[in-house]
């Protein structure tokens, strides 16, 4: 079969490390001097800290950094921009992320599952400002309420009646939002309800959670020049 005008393909795995091994082998080598890691933030969300774990994890702290974006659409753009020689640009995203599969089907010529991370999730919790506590009575919250809450996570409210859900961009995002008074309550994480002074209200808990990091065609082009030097050392 031939190929259709103005289509694109997946690209294929040909000469890039597959195993986590053959992956770490390839970027302790001399062929990537630095590693950049996009990540979702303000500070204190889930795949920021997953993409850090994994610099650690793969032993690259000492030629690497992480830059937070707005939004997973925005790490992948500023990972497209980077095409200096040996810089490695990782975008990353998360398994329960609300528009995932848009973002695999969207951007076909990219490959963003190609590392993994898997960590428990930062406690992720039901929070509010000091002076709202006491507004709790006998475990209920009030419908009043508004509360602030990335896509993904929103639906751990539905046991509450409360009048309006506020759609942020991250769990960081969304107790900044609550310490602003944009809202009288946030679904965010134990480091960004410590960031902000929040109070808690309830425990969601922290199950293992999938995070995953993407890389570009310049990144797959430079992962299989590193790992083929990798290999005839």
């Amino acid at each position: 079969m031939g190929r259709i005008e103005g289509l694109k393909s997946f690209p294929k795995m040909d000469g890039l490390p597959k195993r986590e091994s053959e992956q770490a082998m390839s970027l302790w080598g001399s062929s990537v001097s630095r590693v950049v890691c996009f990540s979702l933030g303000p500070e204190g969300t889930n795949i920021a800290q997953a993409s850090r774990e994994w610099l650690k994890k793969m032993k690259l702290t000492g030629k690497s950094e992480v830059v937070l974006c707005d939004t997973p659409e925005e790490c992948l753009e500023r990972a497209r921009m980077v095409h200096d020689a040996g810089v490695l640009a990782v975008y990353w995203t998360c398994a329960v992320y609300a528009h995932e599969s848009e973002f695999f089907f969207g951007n076909p010529d990219v490959l963003p599952f190609f590392f993994q991370e898997t960590m428990p999730l930062d406690e992720m919790q039901l929070a509010t400002v000091a002076f709202r506590v006491n507004e709790v009575v006998g475990g209920c919250v009030p419908s009043t309420w508004r509360i602030s809450s990335h896509p993904s996570p929103q639906h751990l409210l539905r046991g509450l009646n409360i009048r309006e859900i506020v759609l942020v961009n991250s769990n960081a995002a969304a107790a900044i939002h609550c310490k602003e008074g944009k809202s009288e309550a946030c679904i965010t994480t134990e480091s960004a309800r410590k960031i902000h002074n929040l109070h808690t209200l309830h425990l969601f808990g922290c199950p293992p959670m999938v995070f995953f990091g993407g890389i570009t065609p310049d990144g797959a082009d430079l992962m299989k020049v590193a790992f083929k030097k990798a290999c005839s050392v």
